[in-house]
C-alpha cells in the first residue's frame, strides 16, 4: 500500500474540511500576492518619476571623496569630465548621458525677486532626447540663455514664456555672477517631486553663472534597467581603470521617496506575510488534527493490514502538502485574474504611465510559495506523528 496513492485518494475525495482549508490557503496567499503586486506597482511608479520625470537616470556618476570638501561642493574638473565622457562613450548598454551641475542664487525681475535652486543640463540630441519627452521642463536647443521655470516659481515672480529673468549666483571666493536669461517654458512639477529643481537651464549657462568649467555629475540612462547593478559594477571598475576618482550611485540610493516607500512597504509586507503564514499554519494543523481524530479507525485498520507507522506518517504529511500545493495553484490563477481585472478597470484613470496599479512580483510570489510549503510541512508534522504512533487496538475499538 503506497502512502502517496492513499494520500492522493483522500485528496480526490474532496472532504469538506480539506476543501475549506485549501480555499483558505488560496485566499490568504492571493491576498499576499496582490499586496506584493501593489507594492511593486508603487515602486515602478516611483522609479518612473525619479528616473524620467526628475531626470535622475538609472545611474549617477559623482565625484569621489576628497579630503576637506563637502559632498555638495565636489565637481569634476574639465580634465576629469573629459575622461568620464570618454569612458561613458565606450560603455555598452547606455542609452543617454546627461552631464549636470547644480546652481542656486537669486532670480529677479523688474517687479520682484526670489531665491532659486536650479540644474544645468547638457541638451541631448533629438534621437536620445526622446527618452525624456515626458520629463517636465523643455529647453530650446537654439537658445543658449533660455530657462524653464516651474509654475510655482513663475507664479511668485509673475513670469510667462518670453519673460526676461536675471539670475545671480554666489560664487565662492569671487564676485557674484549675473546673467540675463529668457523664459522658454513654464512647466508643472508633479506632486511629490521634492528632488526636482524648479529652474532648468543649459549646462553652459549654469557653468557661466558659476564661473567654472567643471561638471557636477553625469546622469546615465540604461538601455536595460534590469542590468543596473551589473552595469554599475562594470562602470565603476572602468572609471577606476581610467584613473577617475568617482563613485557610481543608483537612483534608488539617491531618491528619498523610494527610500521612504521601501522602508514602509517592507514593514507592511512582513507584517501581512506573518499573519498569512500564521493563518495557513493554523488551518493545516487544525485540519490534519481533526482528520486524524475522525479517521483513527481507518488508520488503525491500515496499520493492522501491515502498513508501517512511518508510512502512515508520510501519508498524512503528503495530504497536508497536497492541500498546500492545490491552494498555491489556485492562488496563482486567482492572483493573475484579479490583477488583470484591476489593471484593465483602472487603466483609463492611470496617472503614472510608468507603472500599473498591480504588477505581480514574481520573486516575492516564488518566495511565498516556498514559505507556504515549508509552513504546511511543519504544521503537519505533529498531527501526523501522533496519528502514526497511535495504538492500533484503541483505534479499532473507537
Amino acid at each position: 500500500m503506497s502512502p502517496y496513492r492513499l494520500a492522493l485518494r483522500t485528496l480526490l475525495l474532496g472532504r469538506p474540511r480539506g476543501v475549506l482549508a485549501t480555499l483558505l490557503i488560496a485566499a490568504s496567499l492571493c491576498v499576499l500576492d496582490l499586496f506584493a503586486g501593489s507594492i511593486a506597482g508603487t515602486r515602478a511608479g516611483i522609479e518612473y518619476q525619479a528616473v524620467v520625470l526628475q531626470r535622475m537616470g538609472h545611474l549617477t556618476v559623482l565625484p569621489g571623496p576628497a579630503s576637506g570638501a563637502a559632498r555638495q561642493g565636489r565637481r569634476f574638473s574639465a580634465d576629469e569630465a573629459a575622461r568620464v565622457r570618454a569612458v561613458l562613450a565606450g560603455f555598452r548598454g547606455i542609452a543617454l548621458v546627461l552631464p549636470q551641475i547644480s546652481v542656486s542664487g537669486i532670480a529677479s525681475t523688474g517687479q520682484g525677486s526670489a531665491t532659486f535652486a536650479g540644474t544645468g543640463i547638457d541638451l541631448p540630441d533629438a534621437p536620445a532626447g526622446a527618452l525624456l519627452q515626458a520629463a517636465p521642463g523643455k529647453l530650446q536647443a537654439g537658445s543658449g540663455n533660455g530657462v524653464a521655470v516651474s509654475q510655482d516659481k513663475a507664479g511668485v515672480l509673475a513670469l510667462r514664456v518670453g519673460s526676461a529673468l536675471t539670475l545671480t549666483a554666489a560664487v565662492p571666493d569671487a564676485a557674484p555672477r549675473q546673467v540675463v536669461t529668457q523664459v522658454v517654458d513654464v512647466y508643472a512639477a508633479g506632486a511629490g517631486e521634492e528632488q526636482a529643481q524648479p529652474l532648468l537651464m543649459p549646462l553652459a549657462l549654469a557653468q557661466d553663472l558659476l564661473d567654472t568649467d567643471a561638471t557636477g555629475r553625469f546622469v546615465v540612462f540604461l538601455s536595460d534597467p534590469a542590468m543596473m547593478e551589473q552595469r554599475r559594477g562594470v562602470l565603476a571598475a572602468a572609471l577606476r581603470t581610467a584613473g577617475v576618482g568617482a563613485e557610481v550611485r543608483t537612483w534608488q540610493e539617491l531618491s528619498p521617496a523610494y527610500l521612504r516607500a521601501r522602508s514602509a512597504s517592507d514593514l507592511a509586507f512582513d507584517s501581512i506575510a506573518g499573519m498569512v503564514f500564521a493563518v495557513i499554519a493554523a488551518s493545516i494543523a487544525a485540519t490534519m488534527s481533526i482528520n486524524a481524530l475522525e479517521r483513527r479507525r481507518e488508520l488503525a485498520t491500515l496499520r493492522a493490514l501491515g502498513m508501517r507507522s512511518h508510512s502512515v506518517f508520510l501519508m498524512l504529511v503528503t495530504e497536508a502538502l497536497g492541500m498546500a500545493v492545490t491552494g498555491v495553484a489556485a492562488s496563482l490563477v486567482a492572483s493573475g485574474v484579479i490583477a488583470w481585472v484591476i489593471n484593465r478597470v483602472t487603466l483609463a484613470d492611470e496617472a503614472m504611465p510608468g507603472s500599473m496599479p498591480v504588477e505581480l512580483d514574481v520573486n516575492r510570489m516564488a518566495m511565498a510559495v516556498m514559505a507556504v510549503l515549508a509552513v504546511a510541512l511543519m504544521a503537519a508534522l505533529v498531527p501526523a506523528f501522533k496519528a502514526a504512533r497511535a495504538h492500533v487496538a484503541s483505534g479499532l475499538g473507537a
